[in-house]
């Protein structure tokens, strides 16, 4: 996806409005391994300063997984905002590493690659499908979210810190 600014560059406005959708992967990035469910949705603002342009982006995707806890299959929709800027010369930036780039060509802004890049870094750890989620009974398998087990709710304890299961039974805290 191709933004075209070149109008906005030479016009007096400050700030231009973008928003659409990526409706399939052009980047160079794999993510075959992500599910992600196309299209992404983006929405944001191109803002004019000095001798940099800002592009700032909100980006609402949704992505194929399973819970962690429960591994029920589920759909996960995230929204993430990244701020990228354009900067004619490189050399005068100070601390490059921690700012988000984007390239300008003759056609426009080159979407793809940073869209991709944010879903990427912004995709969860941990997918939960509910906060009260019980998970997995961890002697039958069960799935607790759908009713408790007939497993013993016994403890398993290394043998070296069984004393301290009794630790506070003797004592008034």
């Amino acid at each position: 996806m191709i933004i075209q600014i070149k109008e906005f560059l030479s016009s007096p406005e400050q700030e231009m409005l973008i928003k659409g959708d990526l409706k399939d992967q052009k980047s160079s990035y794999d993510i075959s391994d992500l599910e992600l469910q196309f299209p992404i949705s983006y929405e944001g603002r191109i803002f004019k300063l000095d001798d940099e342009i800002l592009l700032d982006l909100c980006i609402k995707y949704k992505y194929n997984t399973q819970c962690d806890r429960c591994l029920t299959q589920m759909i996960e929709e995230v929204s993430s905002n990244v701020k990228a800027y354009f900067v004619r010369d490189l050399e005068n930036v100070e601390d490059e590493a921690t700012i988000e780039y984007f390239k300008l060509n003759e056609e426009g802004i080159f979407l793809d690659d940073l869209i991709i890049s944010q879903v990427i870094t912004s995709k969860p750890l941990k997918n939960i499908c509910s906060d009260d989620c019980e998970g997995l009974c961890p002697k039958c398998g069960l799935n607790l979210n759908d009713g408790s087990c007939s497993c013993e709710k016994e403890i398993d304890v290394d043998p070296r810190f069984e004393k301290l299961l009794n630790l506070f039974n003797d004592e008034e805290v």
